[in-house]
């Protein structure tokens, strides 16, 4: 049987035809992520596929970047929050801690499921109807939802639905812990997605269609296993990472490490995971990405900002690296040749440099004719950009203000227009690491920036080297020591141990180098290594990673396929559902010591209670299983293959004792695809 893997990333889209039965690549393909057209980046590497293998496959596994990008972009669509029943003064104190970006955007409806007092319906309908036309799509989240199954969270939906036909989210569907604020973050989030997932797969059927394909569609989860396309469509947040997991995925199957590290290096953002005793860890508590805080189950996947097409950034005389994806502007100049205007005349217009990179450019995404949620000077922008990219100057001059005063922020973070800039591409094409595309206007814009910061022209490269590997570094200390002292609550990772870890860096980077005059000099050294094996996968990272290696004494290993791991990772992907089932003691006073009294079972629809033990765990692992199962059928599975249970208890001392306090009992389901060869 074979499998088509795709993953369209921010820069790239790859794909690969995997032999399922004997576990290998067939053939691969890339070609650059399309993002105002996404279904001709995906056909282009499709279109590079032996086509015989291409008409034999018996599905298409999907992974993606854009859900995560989004997120580290802040992009997606605009949401409406509403909390029923749940303290506006406590929201206010911690909203930012789980990703909520603007109160303004968020409505408290008071309302009591404990006590059974509904919220006031009439005056609710009131509110909703001055607010709700300026968002894409509504989340709802309710207090105490399992004291009724989110019974007020679906008559909020009903009378929204009287009103208005825009996606509505609601938490206790996804997601049965208790943290509301948390389980609102991630049905804002989820319902911030659908736009975005739903363009990827529309995109990819349009490929499709136009290459008669019939065959169906999955698409990886943040835990490393797949759903079908219509549970996709409706939890868009569980493909969180998706990406950054298929990279996991991918990684460790070719690796075959015990211990090692794997860092996925794509075009917006860097991915790291860890694996231990040959599986990848799993994030406890449910992924975290950025700010946003959610209660997704994954693989531990740390992501931040750092790609081939992060923004080179300047301040003075020091450079930087944004979080920012731009596009390089050698592929600004493939696309477009009559950029040159601009390039060869800065030398001449800014001779002595400038405090903005007037290199830059803007380019339009989407269309936004007639929407009146933006300005006719908007709108006139992106009219103008129908024509071709727009330099800083030009676009400063369209807006009727000056460069320092232009700010298109909301424009570039919803996704209509992209700028185009120097990154670390650039850099890469002018030392002939990549070599797809020309470097003169890469070259150009480098000398630009070297006048407009004093550095040489010619070490501006090597500086930004230098720049990713550092961050590549810092991170990788970060996490590794965030896995060693994960149990131990007293520890951060603070701005002290961050100066430390970026002061190894730089002894040591002089140390390799062989100019540390300075390092004889002090009395203590610290010094950051581990034994596990570096994984590099991705593009870029065979320019980036020997080096950090090196700086953590280990070394790295890059397979021959790591420009396409996540495509690989996807299409080896099984489908999984896990239930988490908790079991707590029930303990009572009474005038000579505390008793036990039984036991209570929660996950299930109503909380159950059992005099022993052994009767409770028989309960919850029976009602786990069903549970565990009846999801991973509604993911895609056809049947039902193996079924794993794992018991994990909790103890405390107490009045000189060792109390039981509970157990949590993991179950999980998995299912086979059902797929014709």
């Amino acid at each position: 049987m074979i499998g088509i893997g795709i993953d369209t990333g921010g820069t790239c889209t790859d794909v690969v035809a995997f032999d399922m039965t004997e576990g290998r690549i067939l053939a691969s393909a890339k070609s650059q992520t399309t993002h105002d057209h996404l279904e001709q980046g995906i056909g282009s590497s499709l279109d590079k596929l032996p086509a015989e293998l291409l008409h034999q496959a018996s599905f298409l596994a999907l992974s993606t970047t854009l859900t995560t990008n989004a997120c580290v972009e802040n992009k997606g669509g605009r949401v409406f929050m509403i909390f029923i029943g749940v303290s506006e003064k406590v929201v206010r104190n911690s909203y930012r801690e789980y990703g909520f970006e603007n109160l303004d955007d968020i409505l408290f409806v008071e309302g009591n499921a404990k006590e059974h007092t509904e919220p006031g319906w009439d005056l609710f309908e009131m509110e909703i109807t001055e607010r709700l036309a300026v968002y894409d799509s509504v989340a709802i989240a309710q207090m105490n939802a399992e004291e009724n199954d989110g019974a007020y969270e679906q008559k909020a939906a009903e009378l929204i639905r009287k009103q208005s036909t825009m996606p509505i989210v609601c938490a206790y569907h996804l997601f049965h812990d208790r943290n509301v604020i948390q389980r609102g973050a991630s049905a804002l989030l989820n319902a911030r997605l659908l736009p975005v997932i739903d363009e990827f797969l529309e995109a990819v059927h349009c490929s499709m269609r136009l290459r008669d394909l019939n065959c169906p569609v999955v698409i990886m989860r943040s835990d490393g296993s797949l759903m079908n396309e219509t549970y996709a469509r409706n939890h868009p947040v569980e493909t969180l990472l998706c990406g950054p997991a298929a990279s996991v995925m991918g990684g460790a199957y070719l690796g075959h490490y015990p211990k090692s590290v794997i860092i996925d290096m794509g075009g917006t953002t860097s991915d790291i995971a860890l694996v231990k005793d040959d599986l990848p860890i799993r994030a406890e508590n449910g992924i975290q990405i950025g700010s946003w805080r959610t209660f997704v189950k994954g693989l531990y996947v740390d992501t931040f900002g750092l790609g081939g097409d992060s923004e080179i950034c300047y301040h003075e005389s020091e450079l930087f690296l944004s979080d920012r994806r731009v596009m390089p502007l050698c592929i600004l100049a493939a696309q477009y040749p009559d950029i040159f205007r601009i390039f060869d005349n800065l030398d001449e217009d800014y001779w002595k440099g400038h405090s903005k990179p007037m290199y830059s450019f803007y380019i339009k995404q989407k269309d936004i004719a007639g929407n009146p949620r933006y300005t006719e000077e908007e709108q006139m922008l992106v009219k103008l950009l129908e024509d071709g990219p727009l330099s800083l100057a030009e676009t400063a001059h369209a807006f009727h203000t000056d460069v320092y005063r232009l700010n298109l922020q909301r424009l570039e973070d919803e996704g209509i227009i992209l700028r185009s800039g120097l990154t670390p591409t650039d850099m890469m094409c002018i030392r002939g690491d990549f070599t797809l595309y020309d470097a003169k206007a890469s070259r150009l814009a480098a000398a630009f920036l070297a006048k407009s910061t004093h550095h040489i022209e010619e070490e501006i490269p090597a500086l930004v080297y230098e720049l990713v590997e550092k961050k590549l570094y810092k991170n990788i200390v970060r996490i590794l020591l965030e896995d060693r002292f994960r149990n131990s609550k007293r520890y951060a990772y603070t701005d002290e141990i961050d100066l430390l870890v970026e002061e190894c860096f730089r002894l040591f980077k002089n140390k390799l180098t062989e100019e540390g005059e300075e390092r004889t000099n002090h009395l203590i050294q610290a010094l950051f290594q581990s034994d596990a094996v570096l994984v590099g996968v991705g593009a870029p990272i065979h320019v980036f990673l020997p080096e950090v290696a090196k700086l953590l004494g280990t070394t790295c290993f890059i397979p021959q396929e790591a420009g396409v791991t996540n495509a690989l990772g996807a299409v080896i992907g099984d489908i999984r559902a896990e239930v988490i089932i908790q079991i707590k003691a029930n303990y009572e006073m009474n005038s000579e010591e505390e008793t036990k009294s039984g036991y209570y079972v929660y996950g299930v629809k109503e909380p159950q209670i059992f005099e022993t033990y052994e009767e409770a765990l028989a309960y919850a692992k029976e009602n786990g299983e069903a549970a565990a199962c009846e999801k991973a059928l509604e993911r895609g599975a056809v049947e039902i293959s193996n079924v794993l249970f794992r018991e994990e208890q909790q103890n405390a001392m107490a009045y000189g004792m060792n109390l039981f306090l509970g157990s949590e009992v993991h179950v999980e389901a998995i299912g086979k695809m059902g797929f014709t060869s």
